[in-house]
């Protein structure tokens, strides 16, 4: 039977989501790399970045892109337009996109504590102490 040999993961920065497979403009593919790489470090500085917060990080990121692509929209034809048939002014489908990412996107930043209110509401994440032995000081670490 063979050793298992424990490798601890990384240091609990979540890896990067294939943009690709979202997001279809080049643009928005950079944009959301870099929204992420912000988050990431804001998260880092502040100590509370787990792998756990991925998932969530990864919203937030969709979320400040949406906003980006529907808040575009919205310039280009403004906030009211003419219904097409109708032609009665209605409210502009962009906007509403662009208002709901804005409120996705500020339960997020509320729920990972990356707002400058919330930040110090939040635990700071406990980094995993490295366990030493006896025989640590007889034996060499492999890897």
């Amino acid at each position: 039977m063979a050793d298992v040999i424990a490798i601890d993961g990384g240091d609990g920065v979540p890896p990067e989501p294939n943009w690709r497979t979202i997001f279809g403009r080049a643009a928005d593919r950079t944009a959301a790399a870099e929204y992420w790489r912000a988050t990431i470090s804001e998260m880092r500085a502040a100590e509370k970045l787990a792998v756990a917060n991925a998932h969530s990080i990864k919203r937030l990121v969709v979320a400040y892109v949406t906003f980006d692509i529907s808040a575009r929209e919205v310039l280009k034809s403004g906030p009211v337009m003419l219904a097409k048939r109708t032609k009665v002014p209605t409210y502009n489908p962009w906007w509403t996109t662009m208002s709901n990412a804005a409120s996705q996107a500020a339960a997020l930043e509320k729920e990972l504590c990356i707002s400058p209110r919330e930040r110090g509401a939040g635990a700071k994440v406990q980094k995993k102490q490295a366990r030493v032995t006896g025989s640590a000081r007889y034996i060499k670490p492999r890897g």
